[in-house]
């Protein structure tokens, strides 16, 4: 994806009162104002804006008794371990570190559940959308509206998704995600803050080089100043946002909150991963210190393309963090805390989901 970030007007205002303690600048935000009766009901503006602007929009989906604490518990009874991701974290934001694994293989529906309203819990259930087809239907049905109305964008498809529900309280550190994504929020309140995307003042290009070779987890350290240049929001049901690729995030639970969050995949996104990756493989191992990431033209295609094709063939040595995920901590319904320690530490069951 070309290089989007723009300029916003510190003093721009917003037209939702809701968001009135939102800090603007240096990102373009967009607020929609429409109301849905089959998903989501964007205005032309806002499908125009997609991808290339912070923005707030509207949904429907937080009504369908697919986010209830019973069709919950009933999918957290049966779904995959592997695919069942569960941490628990520190209140410092600028400490990524306190980021921490916890086995959640044992426990059912019901005991996550009263875990996690007790706890300090953020449960992150992958692949949503394979595992179940009536997410899947729609979210397939989704981005098939997007798609249909964003012709800026081209070959968009689905590519990645996740249910996550979570504490209050409990906080997801600044990070970035490799492909454009964005949040649909379901129940509860969470503050959410958006940085600018690319940004070397916030994210340095070679974190954005290790994040796609898995070299680096997308947790990056953080500073509290940060905010000042931050587009920030306490969302709230029914409500969606949507921020340019790359743009660094963070979020901090009010309330018990049930989000989808999903990743898309276009020809403009491939090619600005493709860019990092060659960047990382290829002119980073030559030792070229000014390494461009613009991807219009024949030589950013071809440094993706070549990339595409190394990693296919296998020949590009990616990073492994999977491995890493051992913890002596676990669900427990009946702590107060709804975490208790183990005897000894052991791999969680979500660790080996690439094996």
């Amino acid at each position: 994806m070309t290089d989007i970030s723009h300029q916003l007007h510190r003093d721009a205002e917003l037209p939702d009162s809701r968001i009135s303690d939102s800090q603007l600048s240096d990102s373009p935000v967009t607020i929609s104002s429409t109301n849905s009766t089959d998903g989501f009901d964007w205005s032309d503006e806002e499908y125009k804006n997609f991808s290339r602007e912070i923005q707030l929009l509207k949904h429907e989906y937080h009504k369908s008794e697919l986010f209830s604490d019973e069709s919950l518990i009933k999918l957290l009874d049966d779904y995959p371990r592997t695919w069942l991701q569960c941490y628990t974290m520190g209140t410092n934001p600028e400490n990524h570190n306190e980021w921490t694994p916890v086995h959640i293989a044992e426990s059912n529906g019901t005991e996550i559940m009263q875990a996690l309203k007790k706890g300090r819990i953020w449960i992150n259930a992958v692949n949503i959308d394979k595992y179940d087809k009536h997410y899947g239907k729609l979210i397939e049905e989704m981005y098939t509206k997007i798609s249909a109305n964003c012709p800026h964008i081209h070959n968009l498809r689905n590519a990645f998704n996740a249910l996550l529900i979570s504490s209050p309280g409990i906080q997801v550190y600044y990070h970035l995600d490799t492909d454009p994504n964005m949040l649909w929020h379901i129940r509860g309140v969470k503050k959410f803050w958006v940085y600018p995307a690319r940004d070397k003042r916030f994210t340095p290009q070679n974190y954005i080089e290790e994040i796609v070779a898995q070299e680096r987890h997308e947790n990056m350290p953080y500073q509290s100043w940060y905010d000042d240049h931050a587009y920030s929001v306490s969302l709230e049901e029914g409500q969606a946002v949507s921020w340019p690729q790359h743009s660094p995030h963070r979020v901090e639970n009010v309330t018990v909150n049930v989000s989808l969050t999903s990743s898309y995949e276009s020809s403009e996104s491939r090619r600005l991963v493709g860019v990092h990756g060659a960047n990382y493989y290829f002119l980073k191992k030559l030792g070229i210190k000014n390494r461009p990431t613009n991807t219009q033209g024949v030589v950013p295609a071809l440094k993706s393309f070549s990339y595409y094709v190394c990693n296919k063939l296998s020949l590009l040595k990616k990073g492994s963090r999977t491995s890493t995920y051992v913890s002596d901590i676990k669900v427990d319904a009946n702590s107060e805390t709804g975490l208790s320690k183990m005897k000894i530490a052991s791999r969680t069951a979500f660790s080996y989901i690439d094996e």
